[in-house]
């Protein structure tokens, strides 16, 4: 295992969104989300869990205000990884009671501010993350737009209203994820594994990243010629986004085709997704 590991630290670094990339993706996903909000949809309506409408908008508003804060150099409150889904109760409790168009006010001027911000620094420098980590700011504008697409769908599911998705939004998110999606793996779930996937989103070559887990580690690195993995993925962009976020599970997409795998151990697709945390 620790020649694999070795091999794996020579890899070129996976594709990065880039940060003018992901601010136009943010910038239209959560314009659209707060034209919905706007439109005033039955708050009380169930969303996602235990969540309604208000409460997920109450949840994107309150996350919102925190990217900026982290954007702008403020040191996440959340000490641990594991602790993100306390600070999300807390900030959901100082937030609910609001109205829909409040939230939405909220929403759009916290937007405004990230994408402000991202906008002085093209130079797509290092930010505060949860945990202590820094991130590149274009990952902290993808962990922002995948919020803004995923509950704007939960949103539009509650209340019967479509919910489009450009492609390029799911393989932005998905780029500029890549830096943060190691720290979500659940180490012992994926303790005694090693095995390798190559993910390909469909309608961009440069969408695609072969994930290595070894032994509870994962290692994220672009496509290298000659390059082997044990399970490969093509996806459509939004399918594989909504794997990520647990919206789905793997069954009906690869079903409908919008999911497709193959490889000397294609049957790896159907564990990937529950090796990881809830984002």
């Amino acid at each position: 295992m620790d020649g694999i590991r070795g091999k794996a630290d020579q890899r070129q670094p996976a594709n990065q969104a880039d940060l003018s990339r992901t601010v136009r993706a943010a910038g239209a996903a959560a314009g659209q989300l707060v034209a919905m909000i706007r439109s005033e949809p039955e708050p009380t309506a169930a969303a996602v869990g235990s969540w309604t409408v208000r409460d997920v908008a109450a949840h994107v508003a309150g996350g919102a205000a925190l990217y900026d804060q982290l954007a702008h150099g403020s040191p996440s409150p959340a000490p641990t990884i594991g602790a993100i889904t306390a600070l999300n109760d807390q900030i959901l409790g100082t937030l609910a009671g609001l109205s829909l168009q409040v939230l939405a006010d909220r929403i759009e001027a916290a937007v405004a501010r990230l994408l402000a911000v991202a906008d002085d620094h093209p130079d797509d420098p290092s930010v505060p993350w949860h945990a202590g980590l820094q991130m590149p700011m274009s990952t902290l504008l993808a962990i922002a737009c995948g919020e803004y697409l995923v509950h704007g769908r939960d949103i539009a599911r509650a209340v019967s209203l479509p919910w489009p998705v450009q492609p390029d939004w799911a393989r932005t998110v998905f780029l500029g994820l890549l830096p943060v999606v190691p720290h979500y793996l659940i180490a012992e779930r994926a303790r005694g594994r090693c095995v390798r996937y190559d993910i390909r989103l469909r309608g961009d070559q440069a969408a695609r990243a072969l994930f290595i887990i070894d032994d509870g580690v994962l290692t994220i690195s672009g496509s290298v010629p000659g390059s082997r993995a044990d399970c490969y993925l093509s996806a459509d962009p939004w399918a594989f986004l909504l794997l990520l976020y647990s919206r789905i599970g793997p069954v009906a997409p690869a079903l409908t085709g919008r999911v497709l795998a193959w490889g000397s151990r294609p049957w790896l697709a159907f564990t990937l997704p529950g090796l990881f945390r809830k984002p």
